[in-house]
């Protein structure tokens, strides 16, 4: 490592530039961005004050920093730099001044005890009796399109507290700060024997309201990057890994920063309307958060009782034993996957339930067994079947939920749970008698689908055809169970 710096200074006169080339090149950068590298300097020179003047004609920006540009080589050498160790300040390459400089006509920069001029006769240094700061003076013709995308882009800057920052003479107030992190480790830009480096460093990020008529944006330090689909701006305290062309951030430094800050605000600032925003969405299908965070946007964006599709007819047992399923068509492949890790799927729950929900065998009491005679006189006169009745004790399960009664389909056994609220004692009891109802209807379907529908609706009037018609003694009769006597009668299932 030691001899990196050796072996880099002996390729010195390897290379020349083409001045045409390099003022084409930065010409063509927009003026906002080039006057945001100078605006970056300025900051990183510690003023008080900033003050950016852009006309048609002619572009300028002065601070009053204590001190100026104390090597004034900094302001015409390309990639040379006296930042590139500390990632806490803006610059890093030695090559924003440059390109502004290059993209005008005539240029002069007046620093501390120097003023230096870039004219068609070439570049010049004369004595300055500035004492404080610098000021850079651009000649450059300018649209007034270009202006006005130049004063937005300016006017997003986050001025450091302390500093006034006057864009065309009008201040740049600091806005709401929402939420800071003191110290968050995130992917940076440093220089080591003379090599550009990734490494990761703790950094405080802040997050702000955006200021009226604002979208929200990436910052390095309050300088604007790009702009996202966050709902805030968001400012990291250090250098962002740039992509091509140091207008944006790289894709996996933004999307690593999403999720981070989707951990640090699932839980206070977040609602179900915010975790349903494309970022959120983005964050869950494209990065392997935490099971804490998905926890907590499961709790949050859906219902209790939430299952991932699988089957059909996994799909609609799932909802018959109170489960929500989540609509397949809103999630991408990635989200799918996500959730996978922390929600069933409908299979699985049925599987899991089935197992389950038999319970513990019980053998019926005396009431118990009164009522599943009764259950066998409905079914027969009513439902046209002959069934067995079981009783089983479940109590509620991990998801919260408690299975009243189930059905065997192709067994024709019906099931109740002993631990259960149904009403033994009466099976007329409404709830009751809806669960019975229920339960018989699904002899003819396993679904909710309109057969069982149609088939609830024919056994509610059937069996209020058989009540008319039996009156008092069948009502007494299937209350206590003693459904014996009517089958006596020829009126009891056979």
């Amino acid at each position: 490592m030691s001899e990196r710096p050796t072996q880099l200074s002996n390729r010195r006169g390897w290379f020349e530039i083409s001045e045409d080339g390099w003022a084409r090149l930065s010409s063509a950068r927009p003026v906002g961005r080039l006057m945001l590298e100078a605006v970056q300097n300025a900051l990183d020179a510690g003023p008080s004050a900033v003050s950016v003047e852009m006309g048609p004609e002619k572009l300028s920006i002065e601070d009053d920093a204590e001190w100026g540009i104390a090597d004034e080589r900094l302001i015409y050498t390309l990639f040379l730099s006296d930042k590139t160790h500390d990632p806490s300040r803006r610059g890093r390459m030695g090559r924003g001044l440059k390109e502004l400089l290059a993209a005008a006509d005539r240029a002069e920069v007046d620093t501390v005890g120097r003023a230096i001029t870039f004219g068609p006769s070439g570049r010049s240094t004369e004595p300055s009796d500035r004492t404080r700061g610098t000021r850079i003076l651009i000649d450059r013709p300018s649209s007034e399109a270009e202006l006005r995308e130049a004063e937005a882009l300016l006017r997003l800057v986050l001025p450091p507290v302390g500093v006034a920052l006057k864009i065309n003479s009008k201040l740049i107030k600091r806005p709401k700060v929402l939420l800071s992190l003191p110290s968050t480790e995130l992917e940076t830009v440093i220089v080591e024997d003379g090599v550009e480096r990734a490494a990761t460093r703790s950094a405080q990020i802040d997050l702000f309201v955006p200021r009226r008529g604002e979208s929200a944006h990436l910052f390095e330090m309050g300088v604007p990057i790009q702009p996202w689909n966050a709902p805030w701006h968001c400012d990291v305290g250090q250098r962002v890994p740039l992509g091509e062309g140091r207008d944006g951030a790289t894709e996996r430094y933004v999307l690593a920063l999403k999720a981070m800050l989707l951990e640090a605000t699932v839980h206070r600032n977040l609602d179900r309307r915010d975790l349903t925003a494309d970022w959120v969405q983005e964050v869950i299908g494209r990065w392997p958060v935490r099971s804490t965070l998905l926890d907590a946007y499961v709790s949050k964006v859906f219902p209790r009782g939430s299952l991932l599709p699988g089957s059909a007819h996994a799909d609609d047992r799932a909802r018959q034993l109170g489960a929500h399923i989540v609509e397949a068509a809103a999630l991408s492949q990635g989200t799918f996957a996500a959730l996978a890790r922390v929600l069933e799927t409908s299979d699985e729950f049925v599987r899991r339930r089935s197992r389950e929900a038999g319970g513990e065998p019980v053998s019926p009491d005396a009431t118990q067994a009164a009522f599943a005679e009764s259950v066998r006189y409905l079914a027969k006169r009513v439902a046209g079947s002959v069934i067995r009745v079981r009783f089983f004790s479940r109590g509620v399960g991990d998801d919260g939920w408690m299975e009243d009664a189930l059905t065997d389909v192709a067994g024709r056994i019906v099931s109740f749970n002993v631990q259960s609220k149904l009403a033994f004692h009466d099976i007329l009891e409404p709830t009751t008698l809806g669960v019975v109802l229920h339960e018989l209807a699904h002899l003819v379907t396993a679904e909710h689908d309109r057969r069982f529908i149609d088939r609830l609706q024919y056994l509610g009037a059937a069996l209020a055809n058989l009540l008319a018609e039996g009156g008092r003694p069948l009502l007494d009769a299937l209350r206590t169970g003693d459904v014996a006597a009517l089958a006596r009668k020829g009126d009891g299932p056979r």
